[in-house]
């Protein structure tokens, strides 16, 4: 059996289990090194984002604001058979335009 290791396991607004694997935090940080110390802040992220971008693909997109930063931070979420998976996380400016408020 193939088990994943689990660095963080958080319950979204939604109520989706939502798993961030070691692999894959260390993807993100290879490509985004920046995004480092935010790692503790994924919780309130999903918990409570300021804005929601659904791709047509299922895809799901969680942005919140931080004011230290003057930048929102990116969590992306894959979704596949109810669970949920942390692909990537980056910093932007700005949110899409067509988003889902919350």
């Amino acid at each position: 059996k193939c088990f994943m290791t689990h660095i963080l396991e958080i319950y979204s607004h939604d109520g989706k289990n939502i798993r961030l694997t070691k692999k894959q935090w260390k993807h993100i940080l290879y490509r985004h090194p920046e995004i480092d110390p935010m790692l503790f802040t994924f919780e309130a992220i999903l918990r409570n984002p300021h804005y929601i971008f659904i791709e047509d693909d299922g895809l799901r997109k969680y942005y919140k604001f931080l004011k230290k930063e003057k930048l929102y931070i990116m969590v992306a979420v894959r979704v596949c058979n109810g669970d949920g998976f942390i692909i990537t996380s980056y910093f932007v400016k700005e949110v899409p335009h067509e988003k889902n408020d919350l």
